[in-house]
């Protein structure tokens, strides 16, 4: 069966902890363009597009991106459900097509990583697959695979904040899907590789800076920090999804 992959990676521009964070410059780059590049590095996505929001603030995100030569779709700001499930509407994808969910906090993200998730997925028999909701590594390299079939249904069926907000919680917590976790050996899932705060965004600058370059492997920056682990010190304190916890707080306040 031949089956259309799409990767989309989700992005804003007004993240209340650290503003604009997806444009701050990594060696002078935009961050969101390094992840771009080192997601595109992918050997079975077949089409990559940034989905953003329509707000007037996320339009130098758009342009930036588009300048660097990215598709980019832009949709409702707080139902990111109904983003992912109107853009792929629009790529008139099949039901059995493959959509990879991405978010763009995660700079240092390996296409190997995403690869070996996808590869995972279309040997199993399940509707959604994930490396993060049992993390395997370090927060920052997370990923989910699930069918457009199973997204359309979420789509039409999700009712609460934190289920549209996030796009698959109905999928992974409804029981109407088969839902699997990405088998393999935990590698460092206590560290912090993503951005939130300034403290994460320093740790990742620290990397990058070492480096010169986003063309880096996950062994590589794993060696790297092994050798460096006061970096990781910067931001330790910080909670993994702090994001998906307020949104169910939000779900509680609403009944």
């Amino acid at each position: 069966m031949n089956r259309k992959i799409v990767a989309l990676l989700q992005a804003r521009t007004d993240s209340t902890r650290l503003p604009k964070k997806v444009l701050k410059p990594l060696l002078g780059i935009p961050m969101i363009i390094h992840q771009l590049q080192r997601t595109d590095k992918s050997k079975l996505i077949d089409k990559l597009i940034l989905l953003t929001s329509l707000e007037k603030n996320d339009d130098e995100l758009a342009k930036t991106v588009q300048l660097f030569g990215y598709s980019v779709y832009r949709g409702s700001k707080n139902n990111v459900l109904e983003r992912f499930y109107k853009c792929c509407n629009e790529l008139d994808l099949k039901d059995s097509d493959i959509i990879v969910r991405l978010t763009g906090d995660c700079p240092v993200h390996d296409a190997k990583i995403i690869d070996e998730l996808i590869d995972a997925f279309l040997i199993a028999d399940c509707d959604y697959m994930a490396n993060c909701v049992k993390p395997i590594y370090p927060d920052g390299l997370d990923a989910e695979v699930f069918t457009f079939k199973t997204l359309k249904q979420a789509y039409y069926e999700a009712t609460k904040i934190s289920q549209k907000e996030h796009v698959t919680p109905y999928i992974r917590n409804s029981g109407k899907f088969k839902v699997m976790d990405l088998k393999k050996d935990i590698i460092y899932n206590n560290w912090r590789l993503t951005v939130d705060e300034p403290s994460d965004f320093t740790v990742i600058e620290k990397i990058y800076n070492h480096f010169k370059t986003n063309d880096f492997t996950f062994e590589e920056m794993i060696l790297f920090l092994e050798h460096n682990l006061d970096i990781l010190e910067l931001n330790s304190e910080i909670n993994r999804n702090e994001g998906y916890l307020k949104s169910l707080q939000e779900d509680q306040k609403n009944g």
